[in-house]
């Protein structure tokens, strides 16, 4: 019994990590899925639908990697990571709503700690799109 609550505890600690990790595909992901369920809707075929919704899910995460490391203006850069960190901190607060609720807390816990995981979420996300040699900066104020 004890080996079991342990191995419980590393696997919801390894779960958690894995949110954090994978939260800089929240929107790669949901464009992706947003595309291919409106090609699903206009009857393409299953090879266009998974095609197109992979080349759209990758082609976002690549132009968001790009905008937010390039020498782009800074209200443009601030604005793609928020977007990016707005979606995984939405997919986070779901994910920790669902964690929280297997728990059985009341109501407040289950929504402090789903606003604390989409928090953490979304900051895992701000730091995992944002290169460590290329901080946000203003241009103009460095010149």
């Amino acid at each position: 019994m004890t080996l079991m609550l342990i191995l419980g505890g590393v696997a919801i600690v390894y779960c958690l990590l894995l949110l954090f990790r994978c939260a800089k595909y929240a929107l790669p992901l949901f464009a992706g899925l947003a595309l291919a369920f409106y090609l699903r809707d206009q009857g393409s075929g299953w090879m266009t639908i998974l095609a197109a919704g992979l080349l759209a899910g990758f082609s976002v995460h690549a132009f968001g990697r790009y905008v937010a490391g390039s020498s782009a203006a800074f209200a443009i850069r601030i604005c793609v990571i928020l977007l990016f960190a707005g979606t995984a901190a939405a997919a986070g607060y779901q994910a920790g709503g669902a964690l929280v609720e297997l728990a059985g807390l009341d109501p407040w816990a289950d929504r402090g700690m789903s606003i604390l995981v989409a928090l953490l979420t979304g900051v895992a996300s701000w730091r995992d799109l944002v290169p460590p040699g290329n901080p946000i900066a203003r241009g103009e104020l460095h010149a």
